[in-house]
């Protein structure tokens, strides 16, 4: 029995080296190369994308940033404009022009003011009816 056994255990080994390297000689697929390469071309495309939204997002915020910048800068000039028109609005007052009048370039105040009351077109007109184109009046002071 231990003999049966023995030859059986023999006959076995002998069997199964043969059937191993057929077992284990797989046939590996051949990779499909066609699949592959539109794949890499969906995901380049897919990358391009993404690239092309990422550029977008940005110029869209750059230009918000500079548009807020234009509003500070214009919300600025604007201010030193109304300064600027009110110094103006000084420079031209009356009393402001009459008193460096007197005081800076000595000029004296005139006692008596004539201002004309019409409008003379042209010489010739005023010629020939001074009376009725322009009247003197005479003021005060």
């Amino acid at each position: 029995m231990l003999v049966e056994r023995k030859q059986e255990w023999t006959e076995l080994a002998e069997q199964e080296p043969q059937k191993q390297p057929q077992s284990n000689r797989r046939k590996r697929p051949q990779p499909n190369w066609q699949l592959r390469s539109k794949c890499l071309k969906l995901v380049a495309v897919a990358i391009m994308a993404a690239m092309v939204v990422t550029l977008h997002s940005e110029a869209m915020v750059r230009s918000g940033y500079s548009l807020v910048q234009m509003k500070k800068e214009a919300a600025k000039l604007e201010k030193e404009n109304d300064l600027l028109r009110l110094e103006i609005a000084k420079l031209k007052s009356p009393e402001r022009v009459a008193k460096i009048a007197t005081s800076e370039l000595g000029l004296v105040k005139p006692k008596n003011a004539y201002f004309a009351d019409g409008y003379a077109p042209g010489a010739a007109t005023l010629a020939q009816e001074p009376a009725k184109s322009m009247v003197a009046a005479k003021v005060k002071n």
